[in-house]
């Protein structure tokens, strides 16, 4: 009992990991989301925190001060979510990222965070550790850690966006094709063009909607750009309509949008001029800055 429940635990704690550290942005978004935006920062470390000590649990490895880290780092994630639930209506914790979509409540989450409490309490109070490493396991110790430390680096975005030369970068909106798309609203702008096929763009809509609900802009408008031959398009808008039932997008055809080169592409527009060109990935408006 006493290491499989250190083996359960830490199975928990690998797969949340494991399941965030393909697309950390999407771990930033979260947090941002949470309420948290100034510890955004901190999205690589805790992610990387994680799969450590679920390697040393699963490992049987300096269990006591492993299984005190592990109960800390859990009850500040549910602190933070108890907070992002109340403070901002989250339902969903996103405990094992993007890649690993387990259907989750509050509830869900809770009961969940109670019974690795409680395996972490057995690990802490029975539990027995190892007294030496066998090598093998320092070198998949080692191996996972640097794997996992590069693949964090390789998508973790800190303080800056990608932004493209385009045309129509620092010209009058009024002397281009995407006054049309403008819908004659007043203010500064944030207008969108992506496809429901496009990764990035999927992992870009939680970022759209922080830029719904902040000030960044006065205006937001989205635009899914669609094939008339693709016989996939209703269904893939079946599936992304059931992922973001409140967000209002428009669709337009592929043939009237020559200047959208990939998707998504994102067109920030201030006093009537188009300030910035952003290609790929649309970051939290947290990050964005003017």
């Amino acid at each position: 009992m006493k290491n499989i429940s250190s083996i359960i635990a830490g199975l928990l704690f690998l797969l949340s990991g494991l399941g965030k550290i393909g697309n950390v942005i999407y771990f930033q978004n979260l947090i941002m989301e949470y309420g948290l935006s100034y510890l955004n920062i901190l999205a690589p470390f805790i992610i990387l925190a994680e799969i450590l000590i679920g390697i040393l649990l699963i490992f049987n490895i300096k269990t006591k001060i492993v299984s005190i880290c592990a109960i800390c780092l859990l009850l500040i994630f549910t602190g933070a979510f108890t907070y992002a639930w109340l403070a901002n209506g989250i339902t969903d914790c996103g405990c094992f990222g993007n890649y690993m979509p387990v259907p989750s409540s509050p509830l869900i989450t809770y009961i969940r965070n109670i019974v690795l409490l409680v395996l972490l309490g057995i690990v802490f109070f029975r539990g027995t550790e190892i007294q030496s490493v066998e090598n093998w396991k320092r070198v998949t110790i080692y191996t996972i850690m640097f794997t996992a430390t590069f693949v964090a680096g390789m998508t973790y975005k800190p303080f800056a966006f990608i932004e493209h030369k385009h045309p129509f970068e620092q010209r009058p909106i009024s002397q281009t094709n995407l006054k049309e798309y403008n819908q004659q609203v007043v203010g500064s702008s944030l207008i969108m063009f992506f496809s429901y096929s496009c990764p990035h763009c999927i992992n870009s809509m939680e970022n759209f909607k922080a830029w719904q609900s902040t000030e960044t802009v006065e205006n937001t408008l989205a635009y899914v750009v669609v094939d008339s031959t693709n016989t996939n398009t209703d269904s893939l808008r079946m599936v992304f309509m059931q992922r973001y039932p409140s967000l209002e997008i428009h669709e337009v055809e592929k043939d009237r949008v020559d200047f959208v080169e990939a998707f998504p592409t994102s067109f920030v527009v201030r006093n009537d001029t188009i300030k910035h060109v952003i290609v790929g990935e649309l970051l939290s408006p947290y990050l964005f800055g003017n």
